[in-house]
């Protein structure tokens, strides 16, 4: 069939994915769980606090630290929690009776309560609603935050709760990620401001990140995780095969984009996880090129990293397809070097493998490949062609907790590149995989990559993009 930019639309999959798409539930037990884990790692005394971001004038996104030990993506909202508490001081011969605890609760959380209904004229007013979270006991108003942030480092002092016996000299350990200024010529950020004025009391604490402490526990996912990953993957994996139905020359790549994102949002995922990357011709050498502004012209490659965002985690899949529909022989012979490492590395996942050893099987077969390419003569010049890493986590976000040992529920990319600058051809190869019991499942699968599957798929009809196109004089 000839490729031409008008192409005839087709939706039917696209509305049964909208039908199909429902995000796999968390419960708030899950949430509870990943909360008593992170105070078991918490020193002795110490308090962790996590906050919404502030609000810029863009869609909300909650923190992904916040997000995964609470589920709520509500603006405005924070967690306390205490790890274990330093042993109290009673007098000679006091217990404490079972299950009584003495100071503050282990956790508390902090929202924005509702507006109180208004009542009818001549009524009283309405009491406040209450506020209530599945899997809290303990709930306040978002109003209450300053102060309660204000007593957890005035108990830091001397004499307060967390100098008792047990806790850890110097005062407690605040795991805490807060706004810093970028230069010391710059004003102090109200955080900073905040933490000075506690020092400048006498007050000791130890800052260190909560993302960090968190960080290890999101490494593997859980099953209503990969879910919500798998979901994200299917959306992103027809994404990936209608924009091959409707490239075309002379296509511009914010075209191919609208595209990609159109079935992004048809299917209940209404943002993307990253920002677009449409690279033809020479701007398929950078890495992460997203202004995606060019015309495509006749023979050029096309990179397209693309990844949804559905119930909060993200997909990523890359693709690398001619904008002719077919592979010159030059086109072929490289795209089919990244595409043996690709295809090695992943059959190389399985629990207990070392990502050092993946990798450096890629380099060995990228090396070689591009030697056979006359392109380099000695493996040491990989890194001429190949510019960046082999993998990363994805999860709650598209580059999520690494794995260096691989173990059933850790999410990773596959992604060997690579980028012949003299050629103005960029060719990567992403696929995300999940590693299971007994070795790997593919997540991108349904998305063709061999040189044929590609070539026969982009013969079919796809969006029919010209149809919107206004006649511009």
């Amino acid at each position: 069939m000839t490729r031409t930019a008008g192409r005839v639309a087709g939706f039917g999959v696209l509305a049964l994915m909208a039908v199909t798409a429902i995000a796999a539930a968390q419960t708030p037990e899950e949430y509870q769980k990943r909360r008593e884990a992170v105070r078991a790692k918490m020193e002795v005394g110490g308090v962790l606090i996590v906050r919404s971001p502030a609000l810029a004038g863009e869609p909300f996104k909650q923190d992904d630290t916040l997000y995964y030990l609470t589920g709520i993506e509500e603006p405005m909202t924070a967690l306390i929690l205490r790890g274990p508490q330093p042993a109290p001081q009673l007098p000679e011969g006091v217990t404490l009776p079972p299950g009584v605890r003495l100071g503050p609760p282990p956790e508390t959380l902090f929202v924005m309560p509702p507006a109180a209904p208004s009542p009818a004229v001549g009524a009283p007013p309405a009491p406040a609603p209450a506020l209530e979270r599945p899997g809290f006991e303990q709930v306040r108003s978002y109003q209450d935050l300053q102060a309660a942030l204000d007593a957890v480092l005035m108990g830091a002092g001397p004499g307060g709760p967390a100098s008792a016996a047990g806790a850890p000299a110097g005062g407690p350990v605040v795991y805490l990620d807060y706004a810093r200024s970028r230069r010391l010529s710059d004003p102090l950020t109200a955080d900073e401001q905040w933490l000075k004025s506690a020092r400048d009391r006498g007050l000791s604490f130890t800052i260190r990140s909560a993302a960090a402490l968190v960080r290890d526990l999101r490494r593997v996912k859980s099953a209503a995780e990969i879910e919500n990953v798998r979901m994200a993957m299917t959306i992103t994996s027809a994404a990936q095969r209608e924009a091959m139905r409707a490239a075309a020359p002379g296509m511009y790549e914010y075209q191919l984009q609208s595209i990609i994102e159109h079935v992004f949002s048809v299917n209940g995922a209404r943002r993307a996880a990253f920002s677009t990357i449409v690279g033809s011709g020479p701007n398929g050498i950078i890495l992460h090129w997203s202004e995606n502004s060019r015309q495509t012209r006749p023979g050029d490659m096309v990179v397209m990293d693309v990844g949804a965002e559905y119930a909060r985690y993200a997909a990523d899949i890359t693709r690398t397809i001619p904008i002719s529909g077919r592979f010159t022989p030059r086109q072929k012979a490289i795209y089919e070097t990244v595409l043996r490492a690709n295809e090695a590395a992943i059959e190389m996942i399985a629990p207990g493998v070392n990502m050092r050893d993946i990798s450096a099987k890629v380099n060995e077969m990228l090396g070689q490949g591009l030697i056979a390419l006359g392109l380099i003569t000695d493996v040491k010049d990989l890194r001429k062609y190949y510019t960046h890493g082999l993998s990363h986590g994805v999860g709650l976000a598209v580059h999520d907790v690494n794995a260096a040992v691989l173990e059933p529920g850790v999410i990773l990319t596959i992604e060997p590149g690579l980028y012949v600058r003299e050629e103005d051809m960029g060719v990567r190869i992403e696929d995300t995989v999940l590693v299971t019991a007994t070795g790997r499942e593919v997540l991108s699968a349904s998305v063709p990559k061999k040189v044929a599957e590609v070539e026969a798929l982009m013969k079919e009809n796809g969006i029919d993009y010209s149809r919107y196109l206004v006649n511009r004089k």
